[in-house]
């Protein structure tokens, strides 16, 4: 049976590769010429649902999803965070400078207008706060991974301030996102995270050999950032991700 699941998942995974995605990525690219939003937003949305079916996930939401702009805040345990969220909300990524050269996420990435940055680099740093500036005044949302790093789910790492500063200046809003996995029997999936030392593609193809499980996400209550330092903003969001992690499964 499980050799039979990931056969099935991987034949579907190329082809999704190969057929859809090509198509996908014009007409991203046909509404972002045109500036046709709504449409670009519908695109993401059924191939995210399609890549996450495909990868065995179920997906469930909870909260009110703040409108555009927005910054967005979530943990981060795997690549496939980022089609979660967009299954429910259109946002550009903040990623780090790798993912740019990883195979087929990192056209995808581009196509989704991420922006990219150097880790350790100030100049770098600056500039993505900037192009968060714009996109944010320009009524559009960003996403960011304030830890830093993906974890496994089983801890919250701490939640640096310094990209909630673009937020915080604009005086937009923030919301926090809690990302976790779950088995069936409402354990946490601890094996959709990357394993030491494993490449990006060795992790898809883990993943595809995975049992169905439901990735839930919960979209916490907006920060107002009049009056608040990015600071505060990182103390208050981490928090409300901490708590929603902290309940049981299906609560």
């Amino acid at each position: 049976m499980p050799f039979i699941r990931f056969l099935f998942r991987s034949i579907l995974f190329i082809l999704s590769v190969v057929i859809v995605l090509p198509l996908v990525l014009l007409l991203i690219t046909r509404a972002q010429k045109k500036n046709n939003r709504e449409f670009n937003k519908k695109v993401v949305n059924y191939w995210s649902k399609l890549l996450c079916f495909v990868c065995g996930l179920k997906i469930r939401c909870k909260g009110q999803i703040q409108e555009n702009p927005v910054l967005i805040v979530a943990n981060h345990i795997s690549w496939i965070d980022i089609p979660v969220i967009h299954c429910y909300k259109l946002v550009g990524y903040v990623a780090k400078a790798e993912i740019e050269k990883w195979p087929f996420l990192g056209l995808v990435a581009k196509c989704g207008e991420s922006l990219f940055i150097k880790r350790g680099k100030k100049e770098s740093r600056q500039k993505v706060l900037e192009l968060i500036k714009k996109r944010l005044n320009n009524n559009r949302s960003i996403a960011v991974f304030p830890e830093g790093k993906a974890t496994n789910g089983e801890y919250l790492g701490r939640f640096h301030r310094q990209l909630l500063h673009a937020a915080v200046e604009e005086k937009k809003p923030i919301q926090a996102i809690a990302i976790k996995y779950i088995n069936k029997d409402g354990s946490r999936n601890k094996d959709i995270a990357f394993k030491d030392n494993e490449n990006f593609l060795r992790n898809v193809f883990r993943i595809l050999s995975l049992p169905t499980s439901t990735a839930q996400l919960t979209f916490c209550e907006v920060i107002d950032t009049n009056n608040i330092s990015a600071r505060q903003a990182a103390l208050i969001s981490h928090k409300q991700v901490e708590i929603e992690l902290l309940k049981n499964a299906y609560m």
